[in-house]
């Protein structure tokens, strides 16, 4: 199984040989193409209200600062990708490939079920959520 993934995208897909005719490609199987609601946008883009735009009151103090909302956006971003990995690699068995933006594989992993997290055969830190099916084979060096 491949899996393919960033912030907003989650791609997964089942390699399948011919036994009759070893010398083939593989074929993809689509398993999942999830779009997640994009949290990981700017901040005026989700929030509607206006306070702490600008400064209020004497000395110009903002109401209502978010200061670690981008931040915690992006973990709830991550933790719903890991949950969707998690739920397509659970009706499924064999090895897992796996790749993801480097700023967030090694949080991915940690995210996933343990025994999801023992069939990861190979990781890479790649954003190849756009990349086309042949490239995945290229990469993970599957032949």
């Amino acid at each position: 199984m491949i899996i393919v993934a960033d912030l907003g995208r989650m791609k997964a897909y089942r390699i399948t040989r011919d036994e009759l005719q070893p010398g083939t490609s593989p074929a993809f199987e689509d398993i999942a193409d999830v779009d997640l609601e994009n949290q990981h946008s700017r901040v005026s883009d989700r929030v509607t209200d206006k306070a702490g735009r600008f400064g209020h009151g004497p000395g110009g103090i903002a109401v209502g600062e978010r200061h670690n909302e981008e931040s915690e956006a992006e973990e709830q971003q991550l933790q719903a990708i890991a949950g969707k990995i998690n739920e397509v690699a659970s009706n499924g068995d064999g090895s897992i490939h796996l790749a993801a933006p480097r700023t967030m594989l090694r949080r991915l992993l940690e995210a996933l079920n343990p025994s999801v997290r023992q069939r990861v055969h190979r990781d890479l830190p790649l954003n190849l959520v756009k990349a086309p099916k042949l490239e995945l084979l290229e990469r993970f060096q599957i032949a």
